[in-house]
């Protein structure tokens, strides 16, 4: 079954960008219109089948910008960050059943927007990038967060995605997914919080 916000709209990069600005103005803390015209243009870009498998892990792609120069550092980097921002945003709850923690995502991802954007400003090539760069790199996490609250608005949700949420928010009870239980119709509540001796 098709989502009929997605056949509504006429191409890939309004439909994100409609849906990030609603993220981020339902956000406690701002990101800048270039910031989100960043978080747009990655989800178009994951959004579309690559021509080749990724092969690379974020450690493979750490030490191939470590030990390279130019334009292959800074494609890098920015490989580096793009994933691991996409990956511990849109992908977060799949996180919980692997053995990498969303921590790893965060620390690596952050780590290389702060490479790159030191490298574009040391370099003088980074054309105004840097500075989306640095506020990728110190935003991180938040960044992160937007792009899941996208995901979640974006997907219907059934009895199972909501126990999933449930179980999520039991794990790890941060104020975006209790935001988005509320949003459903649920109170979250720790098992241990109900009262019963």
């Amino acid at each position: 079954m098709t989502n009929p916000m997605l056949s509504r709209e006429e191409n890939l990069f309004d439909f994100f960008h409609a849906a990030v600005d609603a993220a981020v103005c339902d956000a406690p803390t701002a990101v800048s219109k270039d910031g989100v015209y960043y978080l747009t243009n990655l989800l178009v870009e994951r959004g579309r089948t690559p021509d080749e498998p990724q092969v690379h892990t974020l450690v493979d792609l750490q030490i191939m910008a470590q030990e390279r120069g130019g334009a292959a550092a800074v494609q890098a980097w920015r490989e580096m960050g793009d994933r691991a921002l996409y990956i511990s945003g849109f992908f977060r709850a799949s996180l919980a059943r692997q053995s990498i923690s969303p921590d790893y995502y965060l620390s690596m991802g952050s780590a290389a927007y702060d490479q790159l954007a030191c490298l574009m400003r040391w370099t003088g090539a980074g054309g105004g990038f840097e500075n989306i760069y640095e506020e990728l790199a110190q935003q991180f996490e938040f960044c992160a967060s937007i792009l899941q609250r996208v995901r979640d608005r974006i997907r219907s949700h059934t009895h199972a995605d909501i126990v999933k949420l449930y179980e999520q928010w039991v794990l790890d009870p941060d104020p975006v997914t209790a935001q988005q239980l509320h949003s459903l119709g649920v109170i979250p509540m720790r098992p241990e919080d109900d009262g019963a001796c």
